[in-house]
């Protein structure tokens, strides 16, 4: 062998997979297995089964995806008497605390969830601080609807949704 031989051909044959080989039957027998579970009628019925599940998978992969935007979530469902800040909750029960200790009488009413606790106290015949309000849902800019809770006589906890309107007066109920 000379230097020029060495340059134009390689020093190892190259690795060439043959069409009948071992690779080449089993993708043939792998590509075939379908077509032939398919021509009996228990592979009709997996494969039917496998397909329907392909397709609610799918389907409620979509639905997950095309959600609600979660900003909207939050500002409807909160606590009820918590502000947006954590200076905010700290006031409110604040003056939650305070308000629990006076008797029920008009005074506006500086959150929706004070407003409905002492509506509720005085239709339960309760002491204010006896009410909690549990959640509340944003139903317009002027109205929202509040879960109370108030601590009744024995195991009785009465509890409801209470409407609150805000008017030129501050938070009241209807």
């Amino acid at each position: 062998m000379n230097a020029e031989s060495t340059v134009l051909r390689s020093s190892r044959p190259a690795v060439v997979v043959a069409p009948g080989g071992e690779g080449a039957r089993a993708a043939a027998w792998l590509l075939a297995w379908p077509m032939r579970l398919a021509a009996t009628p228990m592979g009709r019925r997996l494969l039917a089964a496998v397909a329907l599940a392909v397709v609610a998978v799918a389907a409620v992969g979509y639905l997950y995806d095309s959600a609600d935007p979660p900003g909207r979530a939050p500002a409807i469902f909160r606590p009820a008497g918590l502000a947006g800040g954590a200076a905010g909750a700290t006031e409110a029960a604040a003056v939650s605390r305070t308000a629990a200790a006076a008797p029920v009488r008009a005074k506006r009413a500086a959150t929706p969830a004070e407003a409905a606790a002492a509506w509720w106290a005085a239709r339960q015949k309760v002491a204010v601080d006896k009410v909690r309000s549990l959640q509340q849902r944003k139903v317009s800019a002027t109205e929202v609807q509040v879960l109370v809770v108030a601590e009744g006589a024995g195991s009785r906890m009465p509890s409801e949704y209470v409407t609150v309107r805000k008017g030129s007066s501050g938070w009241k109920v209807p």
